[in-house]
């Protein structure tokens, strides 16, 4: 798993049984280099509208780099996590997985990245890895969160407006993208103050993206081109 640091809650060993809205159950654990196949599964599972909001275009299959990237990561730059449906006879099935990868240029900065199955979209899960991927990062030092948005639509101007500006740093790429910067929460106000996360600028900005067309364009979660 690569340079894991000991004391971390969102370590190695990390290991947690959820309940989803609808009743049902994942475990969440973190990602791991065998984990190609289950990561290639879960991508063919995609419709070819979650597979475009996720990569910001037409994607058809991931190459042999791409799933080394994806799945061989340190745990401290590069944090993935997988929520997996366990089965007692067979091998468990993915449900959908939650990142981030720590910007070179502001080492207290990441750029997340959360993808569920359709299937078990609206049930909650992208919630509570959002919640995680928190916890995690502020473990690691990073105290904010960074999103590319395209700006082309209404959705986006409705976005902007439902978040705070004294604590979300919105700035213009110049490229028809806005960058927005969001404060992590610390995790110990989010477990003594019930719904500080759904109160948060960052969970609006995610409910707004669910809800409407605002299109996110990952940068650091993609892989960089492979080596020549």
């Amino acid at each position: 798993m690569g340079k894991h640091e000991k004391g971390f809650r969102f370590g190695e060993s990390y290991s947690e049984l959820v309940q989803l809205s609808d009743g049902s159950r994942a475990k969440l654990r973190l990602i791991q280099p065998s984990d190609k196949a289950l990561m290639q599964e879960g991508f063919d599972r995609l419709s070819p509208q979650s597979r475009h909001d996720r990569f910001m275009g037409h994607k058809s299959e991931l190459t042999e780099h791409e799933l080394r990237y994806y799945t061989e990561v340190d745990g401290i730059d590069h944090f993935a996590m997988c929520a997996l449906q366990t089965r007692l006879v067979s091998r468990d099935i993915g449900l959908g997985t939650g990142r981030f990868v720590r910007l070179a240029d502001s080492p207290n900065t990441a750029e997340p990245a959360v993808t569920i199955l359709d299937e078990y979209q609206g049930k909650g899960l992208g919630t509570i890895l959002l919640e995680r991927l928190l916890g995690a990062a502020w473990e690691r030092e990073i105290r904010w969160f960074h999103f590319e948005l395209l700006a082309d639509n209404l959705a986006m101007k409705r976005l902007i407006q439902t978040v705070s500006h004294e604590e979300v740093k919105f700035t213009n790429d110049g490229g028809g993208c806005v960058v927005a910067v969001f404060p992590i929460p610390e995790p110990e106000r989010m477990s003594i103050e019930p719904g500080l996360l759904k109160r948060s600028p960052l969970f609006r900005a995610f409910a707004q993206i669910a809800r409407s067309d605002v299109r996110m364009r990952a940068r650091n979660t993609s892989p960089p081109p492979p080596p020549e």
